[in-house]
């Protein structure tokens, strides 16, 4: 199994849907069908409509994982109670549902495709060969599903829409309703109340289906059962085995084909004779048929080999269900069978098509052909989104007007037509559909390019003509230049244009330094760039008039930590307003940035703006940020709890190596920090003297016997500024048995000590805490805390502290 919850980081805020199932069908073209994903996620909870969506759309992928660890609340389908409870409820029945279905498509995916297909498998053409498709998916070759992976026009309890869902040629029905949609488009505004899932039927699909179940012990095996979508001649083989061992590596199993045609509203079923074998297989079995059909049929043939078999027609689902050889057009078939007695979505309705149920008795299903024509019946095509009816004027005022472009959207608008269902746009060979707005966004588009659109209103009686127009993107020269920087500078700045000023993508405004020091320079601006990123270049805008404080030379290095800086190069630039580029010729990867300044026009410092350029089509990582969801919380603080002390050594360690923020090769103090500063309000901007001070262990004694308590206070001394501290005590488990820690002047501080066992079996003691927000700093000279061990045997203590590392509210670190 593919387990790529954890390869993802899943975090159970609905961030990363946009991700998650482009996983799955890159599992898919690599040759790996069998994958999973942590349902709701590791990380995050407490979200009803993301924990709803992630149990609908992974009913159709192989399998369904439980596990929270680091979540804000366990991440079971029942957890965050009514109406999630009955709705995960709805879905995870239907699942169960669908197991021989499941099941035959995992046997197709081991020589061909995979469970969970790419559009493209299937429908190769030059919209789904893009990534225009990537929200969307094939569960086997029937159903279509189409996951709610972003908020469109969502209400505060998860109702929304869903635009952009390509079906391919053909006809295809809704699954929960029946409605028809013809294919060949793309459907915008679907309704997705927080129950629904867009899943798709293509017509003539044959689905094995069984009883809904809570264990595969529980499913029938006297009973096949299949679900037809009438539609043109087609074939699918069913597979089963005994589920259980690899006895099916040596032909244990069975198949059978089923096939069926549509014609002249006559269905023709032909369900041939099992072939194969397996230890346990029960040969003697019922077949069950659910044929989707929007008119009552006119007449039922039904043959078992030579033998004809006559049907009896009832007239309710009790009667049905007690009776052998029987048939009942349920016209009124309510999916929610499952909801919580009481619930408010034991209320709601979820009216499927008709469906003509047969029941045929127990046969040897090895022996003969069970075949069934039946006259008369067919799925309604109608286009329920049309019900206006009359003559359409052609849009006008059709446009995209300038504050709907940028350099990778464009929203065109137009006014209403009276009497109009729905609009469609035809846009680079394809028509989107179903608009039932006036207006709709195109993205993933090219910057600087013209873009033709034509758009019309449809109806009952027909179609406007089209209205033609153009619309192009805007450049973004800035597309890959770092958000969200920050910097301190060595010299005093004027007051109202500080050096964030060089920093907010606004050039209409300035960074100056003081307007009385003209002895600024020498000086240092330290950048954070508050992310890591692999560097290109920096783009310097001097002021705009005048010289004073024009940056003439200097010298610029990279770090992750502020301890450690690497020179990228020294830079002499002309003095004049053109824009001054730096190229980082090594690329190097980086989350700050030094420039020393050593020539300035007047002795100032000044600017409009410092961009700085990551390398194109390159991530930029948010340290601290464990589980990947764009924010610092106390999901990635959770997260460093379970992972403080571990070593690069360790086998976890590739898994959070991203949290390992000063690279030393540990989860430490300062990379735990990077989260603890900006949590329960963040550290003031307040300054303080840089970290500084030592960390010394003093024993209560030197020898100890068998079972005698081994008390370590350890000491801080000329401590500045200390926001955080960490250090490590490797100790024999043969000596000592560590019993816990007694905080003193930590108090306050997040204790977040960690007894871990090595994966090179070595044992070690990572004594850690760290201020979460504002809080008091560690000052002077003072017992910061106890270490408690109970002796195991006779020892001298020599134990000695390690990788010690005391860290400010500025990042700033002392490591000793």
């Amino acid at each position: 199994m593919l387990e790529y919850g954890r390869a993802t980081k899943r975090v159970g805020n609905g961030s990363t849907f946009v991700f998650i199932s482009p996983t799955y069908l890159g599992s898919g073209l690599s040759g790996n069908p069998n994958i999973s994903s942590d349902m709701d996620g590791i990380f995050g909870g407490k979200n009803v409509p993301v924990n709803v969506r992630d149990f609908q759309w992974k009913t159709f992928t192989p399998m369904q994982l439980n596990m929270d660890g680091w979540g804000s609340n366990p991440k079971y389908p029942h957890i965050l109670g009514e109406p999630a409870t009955s709705i995960n409820r709805f879905y995870l029945k239907l699942k169960s549902e669908l197991m021989p279905y499941a099941y035959s498509i995992a046997h197709q995916a081991i020589e061909g495709m995979p469970m969970v297909r790419a559009m493209f498998l299937e429908y190769p053409n030059a919209y789904t060969l893009g990534k225009s498709t990537q929200y969307q998916f094939l569960y086997g070759p029937y159903f279509l599903v189409a996951p709610i992976y972003q908020s469109t026009q969502s209400d505060t309890q998860g109702n929304d829409v869903r635009n952009g869902i390509y079906l391919p040629e053909g006809l295809w029905f809704d699954y929960f309703t029946g409605q028809a949609y013809r294919g060949n488009r793309i459907i915008n505004h679907y309704d997705v109340p927080l129950w629904k899932l867009p899943v798709f039927v293509k017509a003539g699909a044959i689905i094995p289906m069984t009883h809904s179940h809570n264990n595969v012990t529980q499913i029938d095996s006297k009973l096949r059962k299949y679900e037809i979508y009438p539609g043109a001649k087609n074939t699918f083989v069913e597979y089963d085995d005994d589920g259980r061992t690899q006895a099916y590596l040596h032909g244990a199993h069975v198949t059978t084909s089923i096939s069926s045609e549509w014609k002249n509203n006559e269905l023709t079923l032909q369900i041939a004779p099992t072939k194969g074998n397996f230890n346990g297989f029960e040969k003697h079995k019922r077949t069950e048929l659910n044929i989707n059909t929007s008119v009552k049929p006119k007449k039922i043939r039904v043959k078992w080999g030579n033998k004809t078999i006559k049907l009896k027609e009832v007239t309710s689902q009790t009667e049905f269900e007690n009776s052998q050889d029987v048939y009942f057009y349920n016209e009124k078939h309510n999916l929610n069978q499952f909801a919580t007695s009481g619930s408010v979505f034991e209320k709601v309705v979820i009216n499927k098509n008709p469906q003509l149920q047969i029941k045929i008795s127990e046969k040897d299903i090895t022996q003969s052909d069970l075949i069934l024509k039946i006259s008369g019946v067919g799925l309604s095509e109608k286009d329920n989104d049309l019900s206006k009816t009359g003559s359409l004027e052609k849009p006008t005022e059709a446009s995209v007007e300038e504050q709907n472009r940028t350099a990778y959207t464009l929203k065109p608008q137009w006014k209403a037509v009276s009497n109009a269902d729905y609009y469609e746009i035809d846009f680079e060979g394809m028509r989107y559909s179903t608009i039932k707005t006036t207006e709709l966004l195109f993205e993933d588009l090219v910057p600087e390019t013209s873009y033709k659109f034509a758009v019309r209103a449809v109806n009952e009686s027909g179609q406007s003509d089209w209205v033609y127009f153009e619309a192009q993107t805007k450049a973004n020269p800035l597309e890959f230049a770092i958000k969200g920087i920050t910097a301190t500078t060595s010299c005093k700045n004027q007051s109202s244009q500080g050096v964030e000023k060089l920093f907010d993508f606004d050039s209409s405004n300035m960074w100056h330094t003081d307007w009385s020091n003209t002895q600024a320079v020498p000086f240092e601006m330290v950048i954070s760039l508050n992310t890591v990123n692999q560097l290109d270049k920096m783009e310097y805008l001097p002021r705009n008039a005048g010289l004073n404080g024009m940056i003439q030379e200097g010298t610029v290095y990279t770090s992750h930590d502020k301890v450690n800086w690497v020179k990228s190069g020294t830079f002499s630039w002309v003095t004049n307003h053109n824009t001054k580029i730096f190229e980082f010729a090594d690329k190097p990867m980086a989350r700050f940035v030094k420039i020393q300044v050593t020539k300035a026009v007047g002795g100032f410092g000044s600017g409009q703006e410092l961009y700085i350029f990551k390398v194109p089509n390159t991530e930029s990582y948010l340290p601290g940020d464990i589980n990947h969801d764009g924010v610092l919380d106390s999901n990635d603080f959770t997260s460093y709890l379970n992972y403080t002390g571990l070593r690069k050594t360790d086998a976890d360690f590739d898994y959070v190596s991203k949290g390992d923020i000063n690279q030393n090769g540990l989860i430490d103090a300062y990379d735990i920090s990077a989260v603890a500063i900006v949590l329960n309000g963040g550290v003031s901007a307040t300054e303080y003297p840089m970290v500084s001070g030592a960390i010394t262990l003093q024993p209560d004694r030197n020898t100890y016997v068998a079972n005698q308590i081994v008390s370590v206070t350890v000491k801080g001394k000329d401590l500045k500024s200390v926001n955080a501290l960490s250090m490590a005590l490797d100790y024999n488990p043969q000596d000592y048995e560590f019993v816990g820690v007694e905080p003193l002047a930590v108090k306050h501080m997040e204790n977040m000590t960690n007894d871990r066992l090595h994966s090179n079996a070595r044992k070690g003691l990572y004594p850690t805490f760290v201020n979460m927000g504002e809080k008091p700093l560690l000052n002077g000279n003072t017992d910061l805390f106890v270490l408690k061990f109970r002796a195991k045997r006779s020892v001298t203590f020599q134990l000695k502290a390690q990788d010690i590392i005391l860290v400010d509210t500025k990042l700033n670190s002392v490591v000793k």
